[in-house]
């Protein structure tokens, strides 16, 4: 049985600590694909939820302090419970407070996966970086943008971009699906990290489950864009291509290991 026929014959429930901007995409994206979301902002019920949750996404978009809290909380009963927690440091080098943050939040807690795009894993990880604010503007390589990133961290990174990047302690991948549309609508990149969990959470082992997602993810940007040449059809087409689609959609992924 596939990946996604696990998820779909048993959702997984996903809890997203989200940006407000991107709240909305991200539940309908992940019921499209057949996950359960829950959108918490109360610090007070994070221990019953990391009971239940099969993952938990912490994204820092637009972060406050009540946000900070819930954050912390969350994050320690994923930790508690096993939970796979995912972590978007959403304009990581924009400020002060999203460094503090997310800094914090890495040095307390364990995360499953870091995912952002290659400006704010540049910042992460120490390179130089020109980036004021949440989208991507650097030019570089991807694979490189990683291994540095999981080199500084010690947390398996996804750099995204037009290449894909995936590096964990032992294995290298770029991943080479995806359509430019996905650029021009907010919150394409938000809700990758929550269908991740998805993957993650009813997959045999973490690589494989990321791998399957991004691709699942990219192709159905693919899928979509071939019927919807604008931005706004094209955000009602992706999730409905999130829906629609199964896990044959997979045989057109473009996947390359690198030693």
């Amino acid at each position: 049985m596939t990946t996604l026929s696990k998820l779909r014959g048993n959702p997984p429930l996903i809890v997203c600590i989200t940006n407000d901007v991107v709240k909305d995409i991200t539940a309908n994206g992940l019921l499209a694909l057949g996950a359960s979301p829950i959108m918490s902002g109360e610090k007070s019920e994070a221990a019953g939820l990391m009971q239940a949750a099969d993952g938990l996404l912490i994204n820092i978009g637009t972060a406050d302090t009540h946000k900070k809290n819930l954050m912390f909380e969350m994050a320690e009963a994923a930790n508690k419970n096993n939970v796979p927690l995912v972590l978007d440091p959403v304009g990581y080098a924009a400020s002060d407070f999203r460094r503090n943050l997310v800094d914090e939040l890495i040095e307390k807690y364990e995360f499953t996966l870091i995912k952002g795009n290659q400006s704010e894993m540049m910042a992460l990880a120490g390179l130089e970086s020109t980036s004021r604010g949440v989208d991507s503007t650097d030019a570089g390589d991807a694979l490189e943008i990683a291994e540095a990133a999981f080199e500084a961290l010690n947390i398996p990174a996804l750099v995204t971009g037009e290449t894909d990047a995936f590096v964990t302690r032992t294995r290298r991948y770029t991943l080479h699906n995806g359509n430019g549309l996905q650029g021009r609508i907010t919150g394409s990149g938000c809700l990758l990290g929550a269908v991740m969990l998805a993957f993650i959470s009813r997959s045999d082992g973490l690589t494989d489950g990321a791998l399957d997602a991004v691709s699942y993810y990219n192709l159905c940007a693919e899928s979509a864009a071939g019927q919807n040449p604008g931005p706004a059809t094209f955000r009602t087409g992706f999730i409905d291509a999130l829906y629609l689609n199964d896990a044959s959609l997979l045989s057109g992924k473009d996947i390359r290991q690198h030693e």
